[in-house]
């Protein structure tokens, strides 16, 4: 009878964190929840709602909108919208991925039902994606709740940046009071809760806690001490301890009966105090056998955005941070641009044994899409992500997958990695950072790159022109003629007519000198594996609009466009994005006589491909690519190279076989893109295209871009669209000369 009332219980307390965690509003139930906590600096950051409808008989539309309110500073996101029907009895998990830029705003999205506003949920992780003022400050790697998070960070020398929680490990060493980058602050973007865990190297008995603060201490929250067992030994107030100043600072101590276990962690909860009241320098246990100061933590968020203010000129371009899943694999998403945040993802074989189809898809596409992958516990990959070449590492392989790499280890436990190992680990996931660094962040620079219009200056001769004559006919020459007719009441209606043929002739002077019609460039470098049907893009896509767009610009959902913009405060456009129909960049995305640029990622299927045939003993390739091959080189197994140039859509010519003018390096994929880079500049692969190819495999040149969309629509014109690619193509085995 016991264990049955005990089952009941559960059950009712389960049924009251459900009914908790979602939001009421009539028949519509809605949740949200994110992957992670943290700050993360590049790639779409997910939001996943969970929306059920109760109702039995009534289908509803559920329009979702994040933030709640903007108040917008800078280039950054003022509305992220998706409306969903959902039928009778209906339940469905929603997407809203914040593209590239900062969202300023409640922390709040804002549920419409049929078109009636009935409320909030709070949004996790709101106002943490690119917040930073620099672009790509740190790499992230995101950890599996299955590995030991310490020993991963370690691996990766994680979270040792100004602010982070490590910086509350050891003996205080704050060179002042106040905002100091040597304590650990929780992110002052957000609210509470606020908390702080530190682990200590060596479990011993408690009898006092000396907190070391740089800010003046807060009396709100309690403090826990956890015993080796993971049961919570003691708790008190924080008001409850002795204040003294510490010479560059405050510290608090608090005596407890000695505990009866050996403490392991304590744990700081400073409930929704203020982050800015908040700053923890260093923690001291003492008790019977001495005392000792903390050897590893973690807490609920890190101010380590805001380094650049207190660091002038010494912020760490290769700092790498560290998040925790806040789910199970079993519950991660399907949806591969959830994954772009991460300049790692850490898994072990039981997760890889838990992962849906859908989800192990997803992280395969992030993995051909540039990302790193790092497996303990087994040394092959699944099927489905198909690798292109491996390298023996100690104790594991190396795989390249598109442009991405995957290391897979024997050994489930990270600090028994090798040295040698773990500075190719280090380096794989910092040269991932800096790619996002390097990017331009302003329309100049990205112009530079790639032209969209040859002259992009404002015509300052014809305006002054104009304007000279404008000052001359509405000034002297009019006063002049209607003194001699006697009309002078007549500026009465000359001045406006002036006017209006001045303004007139400025229209006119635009349009004839650069028309309506947009300028579009596409451009791009693609991985096609023939065996699987994947195609991965590197690639860029620009815009000049001699009028801003009405209907903005139409990205499919498989598409990370990152806008080539400065972020932070400053001058700078509030956007709009709807994910309803498509990945609708709405308003804000372009303005008129002014170039926009963005860089583009994309992993999906795709059926492009080119055949190669042996015809009487000559071979001969069929154009399968969907545009004109203007010049191509394959390579077979034997690293003998073959040419082509010059080949229509669905047409088939004979290959050359190529002189061997330098020998083969068998760089790959990644190589060609740090050739080329985004911008795909095929100049030099006429000379270097053996250096990139790799057994089996063939380099494209194309006269247009079937792989990146036209985001304008019927709007463009082919004839004022520059398209072009590079394609990097796998052989099938049977199609290999």
């Amino acid at each position: 009878m016991l264990n049955i009332e005990c089952f009941f219980l559960l059950f009712l307390l389960l049924l009251g964190f459900s009914a908790h965690a979602a939001e009421e509003f009539g028949d519509i139930s809605v949740s949200a929840a994110a992957m992670f906590t943290g700050d993360t600096f590049h790639g779409y950051a997910e939001m996943r709602v969970t929306l059920e409808n109760r109702s039995h008989s009534k289908a509803h539309v559920v329009t979702l909108t994040f933030p709640n309110h903007a108040w917008n500073n800078g280039n950054s996101l003022g509305q992220l919208a998706r409306s969903v029907k959902l039928e009778p009895d209906a339940r469905e998990v929603v997407s809203l991925l914040q593209p590239p830029l900062p969202v300023n705003g409640d922390g709040q999205v804002r549920v419409e039902v049929d078109g009636r506003h009935e409320g909030e949920i709070r949004a996790p992780n709101a106002n943490s994606h690119c917040n930073s003022t620099s672009r790509g400050e740190e790499a992230t790697v995101f950890v599996s709740r299955s590995l030991d998070f310490d020993a991963v960070e370690r691996v990766f020398q994680a979270n040792r940046g100004a602010f982070t929680a490590a910086m509350a490990i050891g003996p205080p060493d704050a060179s002042g009071s106040g905002y100091q980058p040597t304590a650990w602050m929780p992110d002052t973007r957000h609210g509470g809760p606020n908390w702080l865990e530190l682990d200590y190297a060596t479990p011993q008995q408690v009898t006092r806690i000396t907190i070391y603060n740089t800010q003046s201490p807060t009396t709100v929250g309690a403090i826990t001490l956890i015993g080796i067992s993971g049961t919570n030994l003691a708790n008190f107030a924080m008001s409850s301890g002795r204040n003294s100043s510490s010479g560059h600072g405050w510290r608090i101590e608090y005596d407890c009966p000695a505990t009866r276990e050996p403490v392991k962690t304590v744990r700081l909860d400073f409930g929704n105090t203020p982050a800015y009241s908040i700053a923890i320098d260093a923690v001291e246990i003492s008790g019977p056998t001495g005392s000792q100061w903390a050897a590893a933590a973690r807490a609920s968020s890190d101010n380590g955005a805001s380094a650049p203010r207190y660091l002038p000129g010494r912020v760490n371009a290769d700092a790498v941070e560290s998040l925790r899943a806040e789910s199970p694999v079993s519950e991660w998403s399907e949806n591969w641009l959830a994954y772009t945040p991460f300049d790692a993802v850490v898994l072990n074989a039981t997760d890889m044994s838990l992962l849906s189809p859908a989800v192990l898809a997803a992280i395969g596409d992030y993995l051909s899409a540039g990302g790193n992958v790092m497996l303990s516990g087994r040394t092959d990959l699944p099927a489905a992500w198909h690798p292109a070449q491996k390298k023996s590492l100690h104790g594991g392989v190396e795989y390249d997958v598109g442009f991405g790499r995957c290391f897979a280890f024997g050994s489930e436990n990270p600090a028994a990695l090798d040295g040698q190992s773990v500075q190719t680990l280090r380096a794989a996931v910092r040269d991932a950072g800096r790619y996002w660094q390097m990017l331009p962040v302003d329309s100049g620079a990205a112009n530079a790159a790639m032209p969209v219009v040859e002259n992009i200056k404002i015509p300052t001769r014809g305006m002054v022109v104009v304007m000279l004559a404008f000052i001359i006919a509405i000034g002297p020459v009019n006063i002049y003629v209607l003194n001699r007719r006697q009309r002078r009441t007549w500026m009465l209606w000359t001045i406006p007519a002036i006017s209006f043929a001045t303004t007139l002739i400025v229209f006119a002077y635009s349009l004839l000198r650069e028309g309506i019609t947009p300028d579009t460039r596409i451009a791009g470098l693609t991985v096609i594996d023939q065996a699987s049907h994947h195609a991965t893009t590197f690639g860029a896509t620009a815009f000049y609009c001699p009028l801003t767009p009405s209907g903005g610009l139409h990205f499919d959902y498989e598409t990370e466009a990152t806008p080539l913009v400065s972020r932070g405060y400053g001058p700078g456009t509030s956007r709009e994005i709807d994910w309803t129909q498509s990945q609708h960049l709405q308003h804000g995305w372009i303005s008129a006589r002014v170039p926009a640029h963005f860089h583009l990622r994309k992993s999906e299927t795709r059926r492009e491909r080119i055949q190669i045939v042996n015809e009487n003993g000559k071979l001969q390739v069929i154009n399968g690519l969907g545009a004109p091959i203007k010049s191509l080189w394959v390579a077979d197994a034997d690293m003998n190279v073959y040419q082509a140039t010059g080949v229509a859509p669905g047409q088939k010519t004979g290959l050359i076989l190529s002189p061997q003018s330098q020998p083969a390096e068998k760089s790959g994929a990644n190589e060609l893109l740090r050739e080329i880079t985004y911008v795909a500049r095929p100049d030099a692969l006429a000379s270097l295209s053996r250096k990139f190819l790799t057994p089996n495999s063939y380099i494209a040149v194309l006269d247009g871009n079937p792989f990146i969309e036209n985001a304008l629509g019927a709007v463009s014109s082919p004839k004022r669209t520059k398209s072009s690619a590079v394609v990097f193509g796998i052989l099938e085995p049977s199609l290999a000369p």
